[in-house]
C-alpha cells in the first residue's frame, strides 16, 4: 500500500487512505461499496487502488455515454451490479427562458446552495436543455429546495437516464509555453496576465484545482488537472507537447470561459 502514495500528491494521501478503507470493507464483507461522484482525478486514484486488491473490481457510472463525474462501485468478483445500483437521479430544469438566461455557473451555484457536498452532484449539462445528476437519496431535498435561480422560478422534473443528454465539449484548445509546472505560471499564460497577479489570485483563494481550493502558487500541476478561476472559467491541462532546448515546456490546455 505504501508504494502507491509516491505516485500521488501529498495533499491526496488522506483521500487515498480513506478510499483504500472502502476497498478493505468490500473485501472483508464481500459486498459492493458505492462511492460518491468522483472527478476524473479521483477516478484515476480509485482505479490505481483497484490494482492492489485482487478479487475486487471497480465500475463507474454517471449516466449513459461519456461523463466527467461518475459514481464508483467497488465490486467483489462474481457479483453483478446494475445501473440502478448506482443510485443516481437525473433532473431536467425548466424556467422562463424569455426573461432570464441561465449559464452553467448559475446552475452550479444554485445546486451548491442546496447545501449538499459537491461529491453528491454529477454532471451538469447546459445545452438545448438543462439537466443534472444527483445522488438519489438527496433527490427530495432538491425538489423541496431548488425552486428559484437568479430570481426566476424553476421546476425540476425527474427524467429517465436514457434521456440524460451528453455534454458538448465547447472548450477551446490553447498551446502555452511555461518555464515550470507551477500553478501561478500556468494560470499567467492561460489568462494572459502578469505572474504576480496570478500569484495573488491563488493566494486569495480564488483558484481551485480538481474542485479543491489551492492557495499555494507553487503547487505543481499535472496532466489531467482541471483549474477553476473565479470570474474567468476553467481550463484543463490536456497534454505535455514537448520540452524545448531552453528547458521550457509546451503544454496544451483546453479553456472553458464562463458563459
Amino acid at each position: 500500500m505504501k508504494e502507491i502514495y509516491q505516485h500521488f500528491r501529498k495533499e491526496e494521501h488522506e483521500k487515498i487512505t480513506m478510499l483504500n478503507g472502502k476497498f478493505e470493507i468490500a473485501s472483508r464483507d464481500y459486498y459492493p461499496i458505492l462511492l460518491d461522484f468522483l472527478d476524473p482525478r479521483e477516478q484515476m486514484i480509485v482505479t490505481s487502488l483497484a490494482g492492489l486488491h485482487s478479487g475486487l473490481r471497480v465500475e463507474f457510472y454517471g449516466g449513459p455515454g461519456e461523463r466527467e463525474r461518475q459514481r464508483a462501485m467497488i465490486v467483489p468478483e462474481l457479483l453483478e451490479v446494475s445501473e440502478a445500483d448506482f443510485e443516481i437521479t437525473v433532473f431536467e430544469l425548466e424556467y422562463p427562458e424569455k426573461f432570464v438566461k441561465l449559464t452553467h455557473r448559475n446552475i452550479l451555484g444554485a445546486v451548491m446552495n442546496v447545501g449538499v457536498d459537491r461529491s453528491l452532484i454529477g454532471d451538469i449539462v447546459v445545452g438545448g436543455k438543462i439537466q443534472f445528476a444527483v445522488a438519489a437519496p438527496y433527490a427530495p431535498l432538491f425538489h423541496q429546495t431548488l425552486t428559484r435561480i437568479r430570481n426566476a422560478p424553476v421546476v425540476l422534473t425527474e427524467v429517465p437516464h436514457e434521456s440524460f443528454i451528453e455534454p458538448v465539449d465547447d472548450g477551446k484548445p490553447m498551446s502555452i509555453l511555461v518555464a515550470s509546472f507551477r500553478l501561478d505560471a500556468i494560470i499567467s499564460e492561460v489568462i494572459k496576465e502578469g505572474r504576480a497577479k496570478s500569484k495573488t489570485r491563488v493566494e486569495k483563494g480564488k483558484v481551485k484545482v480538481n474542485h479543491s481550493i489551492v492557495e499555494n502558487p507553487s503547487f505543481i500541476m499535472e496532466t489531467g488537472d482541471t483549474v477553476s478561476i473565479r470570474h474567468f472559467g476553467r481550463f484543463k491541462v490536456t497534454q505535455l507537447i514537448a520540452e524545448t532546448k531552453k528547458g521550457k515546456y509546451r503544454l496544451e490546455v483546453r479553456v472553458y470561459r464562463d458563459g
